[in-house]
């Protein structure tokens, strides 16, 4: 059996949406430690984004200056062996393509690829979740609440993002940032 479940991180359905309202000096260190690029059969890729991935046309009435969106996603298949029920899934996580930027700022695109790493993360922690778990003939309400929470924890991660940043301006606090975003990912780089 095959489920195909999508979340799109929009204005609506994630009011972090990424805004960035100024210019700051930043460190580059969210980069330097970058595991090495991987990609699963379903395009899960670690990768730095390029103002390429920013095709959206900028609200004129909005002050941010970038808006990242990332989708993320899943397909599984169960197996069924006597009483045990394995769950097999296929995460993705890619830049929504109505992803926009106002200017082309170094430090802008650092922050905002903090906001693509975020998704990935939340998209290889649900893989290790459903790894982990022990499912039982409930296996599809639980494969969603596993995924519904994993999202939700992973929107409060962005939007506590963006506030100890400032939306960058805060160029320690992105360093920190930068380190905890990177630690993570690279813990859960072998679930690609």
């Amino acid at each position: 059996m095959i489920n195909i479940q999508s979340i799109n991180t929009s204005e609506e359905s994630n009011p972090l949406s990424q805004s960035i309202h100024s210019k700051s000096n930043s460190s580059s260190s969210i980069n330097q430690s970058l595991p090495s690029n991987s990609k699963s059969e379903n395009n899960l890729e670690i990768r730095k984004l390029t103002w390429d991935d920013f095709q959206g046309v900028p609200p004129e009435d909005d002050p941010a200056l970038a808006h990242t969106r990332w989708k993320i996603g899943y397909n599984y298949q169960v197996h069924h062996e006597t009483e045990k029920i394995q769950v097999v899934v296929d995460v993705w996580c890619k830049v929504d393509p109505s992803s926009w930027a106002k200017e082309k700022i170094d430090e802008l695109l650092h922050h905002q690829q903090g906001h693509f790493y975020i998704g990935m993360i939340c998209a290889l922690e649900f893989k290790k979740r459903v790894q982990e778990f022990s499912f039982s003939k409930e296996y599809k309400q639980e494969i969603s609440e596993i995924f519904n929470k994993t999202l939700q924890e992973y929107l409060e991660m962005e939007n506590k993002y963006n506030i100890e940043t400032l939306n960058m301006l805060n160029t320690a606090k992105q360093r920190q940032w930068d380190m905890k975003i990177m630690k993570q990912l690279n813990l859960l780089s072998k679930y690609t």
